[in-house]
């Protein structure tokens, strides 16, 4: 065996056996490599998170603990006997609201929330003229006083109707009759504007009874140019000096004079509904 025997020189047989044998080994690396590899898996396979693949599924094997008993729910409000309101809660109020007025509409101002003002007082509302006489020429001194005899004061109403409480506006008229121009002191004091029943009898409210102003007012008047005074009545009574509680007259019909010094006007209904 260790010596080669054939017709071919003992080199060639040689090289032939190297062959073999290095065959044979290259093949038995290959075996091996190919057995390590099948066996053992490669690196990058292997999972990043050791502790986590090694580390026994505790999350499973435990036993979980009991779960705890669910909070009772919010007892629910009893329901409203039969027939009781449905009351709502209450709105936020206000700041400085009185008690039970949140929430409330604001309402009309009460006309008998007070007397008011009831000075009499001008009143310029434009008026037509009054026929009169041919004008006379006044003397050389000027116009002269106006006489009784030469003027005319009517009363009038804001309208013929009022409803009760109600505040009417009531109005003293003077107009020269007379054919030429005069002068007269239209003085708050020597001015009055009252209500009266309606038979006339008794007087229940005078301009003069609470506020009766002292004003000079000297005027010349032109002949048929009427001048106007108003006051708003509080539709409320009064006597002299104002002293006594003042009350409200009851609905019905009443009679409105003017009066001027000494001349005094025709009544004029009024009526409070």
């Amino acid at each position: 065996m260790l010596d080669p025997v054939g017709p071919l020189p003992a080199s060639v047989y040689w090289r032939r056996r190297a062959v073999a044998v290095g065959g044979a080994l290259l093949a038995f690396l290959v075996m091996l490599w190919l057995t390590t590899w099948l066996l053992i898996p490669s690196g990058s396979d292997l999972p990043t998170d050791t502790a986590a693949h090694s580390a026994p599924d505790t999350a499973v094997a435990a036993p979980q603990p009991p779960a705890a008993p669910a909070p009772p729910a919010p007892a629910s409000p009893a329901p409203a006997a039969p027939g009781a309101p449905n009351t709502p809660l209450p709105g936020p109020t206000d700041p400085g609201a009185p008690p039970g007025t949140a929430g409330a509409p604001p309402g009309p101002a009460a006309p008998t929330a007070g007397p008011g003002d009831e000075t009499v007082r001008p009143d310029d509302t434009p008026r037509p003229s009054v026929l009169v006489p041919e004008a006379a020429p006044s003397p050389p001194t000027g116009p002269v006083p106006c006489a009784d005899g030469m003027i005319e004061v009517r009363a009038e109403t804001g309208a013929p109707t009022y409803p009760a409480g109600a505040r009417p506006e009531l109005r003293l008229v003077v107009t020269n009759t007379s054919g030429q121009p005069c002068v007269r002191d239209l003085d708050g004091a020597e001015q009055e504007i009252a209500v009266w029943s309606g038979d006339g009898a008794e007087k229940l409210w005078s301009s003069n009874d609470c506020v009766n102003p002292a004003t000079e007012d000297l005027r010349t008047l032109v002949p048929g140019q009427p001048v106007a005074f108003a006051v708003t009545w509080s539709g409320l009574g009064s006597e002299a000096g104002c002293a006594a509680e003042r009350d409200r007259v009851a609905p019905g019909g009443y009679r409105v004079l003017a009066r001027l010094g000494t001349v005094v006007s025709e009544p004029v209904p009024l009526l409070m509904s």
